[in-house]
């Protein structure tokens, strides 16, 4: 097992996708951040030409509120985490794909048992997507940390969120913003795991790579859609994944029951169906 974990890891940190993948997350932060620092150029031409009466009610931005994750405002936070599963999938989760059809499975499964790799491929598959979930995330927040100060979030200003008490740990974000965004930060790298590892499943079947890639993607976006057309919206993972809570109140208990119900769907189809499947 550790053998085939090596070589499947050494695969994973070989792919091409997965750099690819990270470099659009950059990009898509970047771009964010070009916005808000032209933001903050334009506020400071209206304070230095008319006065801070003349701007208005203004509290400097911070690292808080410029985080891809805590920032609500502008389209590149939105784009990140509609894309987020498509980022994630690419990497490394078509590999098992790739591997059925080439043949290359049936060359692997002559020298190794067949659970075991089975098993191996799904915890490289959720760790490539973690480590991409990961990889952005933290770039952004660091990113971000090099050009705005770590001021604490004003709830009264309305440019921070979280800012209601009933929505999930707004006082650890008051408190603790730092914490708050870290522990968010896992609670998006584990579940983003989780989710590219559903290609995985249509693996086992599907003939075509296209649709191995895009099924998180869809599944994801159609589960939005039709939460948000009943009122469920705080069951979508689109929604309460994202750290800023702009949309509904995320709920601990319902991400940790989506969470296990994902791992235990995965795990329930892809190890036993994969383990009996006959590739020889």
């Amino acid at each position: 097992m550790k053998r085939l974990l090596k070589f499947e890891t050494q695969r994973m940190f070989r792919s091409k996708a997965m750099y690819a993948a990270i470099s659009i997350g950059a990009i898509i932060s970047l771009w964010l951040l070009v916005i808000e620092l032209q933001e903050v150029f334009e506020y400071e031409q209206i304070i230095a030409l008319y006065g801070m009466e003349k701007a208005g009610l203004y509290y400097p931005r911070s690292l808080y509120n410029s985080f891809i994750g805590l920032e609500y405002a502008y389209l590149p936070s939105t784009v990140l985490y509609t894309i987020f599963p498509l980022l994630v999938s690419f990497p490394y989760a078509v590999s098992y794909f790739g591997d059925r059809k080439s043949g290359y499975l049936k060359n692997i499964l002559t020298v190794c048992n067949k659970k075991q790799y089975f098993a191996a491929k799904y915890i490289t598959v959720f760790l490539s997507g973690a480590l991409v979930t990961l990889a952005i995330l933290m770039f952004s927040l660091l990113i971000t940390a090099m050009f705005f100060p770590a001021l604490s979030p004003e709830l009264t200003t309305s440019s921070f969120s979280p800012q209601r008490g009933t929505q999930m740990w707004t006082g650890l974000f008051v408190t603790h913003p730092l914490i708050y965004t870290l522990l968010y930060i896992l609670i998006d790298v584990v579940f983003y795991g989780l989710i590219s590892t559903l290609p995985l499943i249509f693996g086992l079947v599907a003939q075509n790579g296209f649709t191995v890639i895009c099924a998180p993607l869809l599944i994801y976006t159609l589960a939005y859609y039709i939460l948000s057309a009943v009122d469920l919206e705080q069951f979508s993972p689109m929604v309460f994944l994202r750290p800023c809570q702009i949309f509904t109140e995320a709920d601990f208990r319902i991400i940790v029951g989506e969470a296990v119900l994902l791992l235990l769907i995965t795990t329930g189809i892809f190890l036993p169906v994969g383990g009996r499947k006959d590739v020889l």
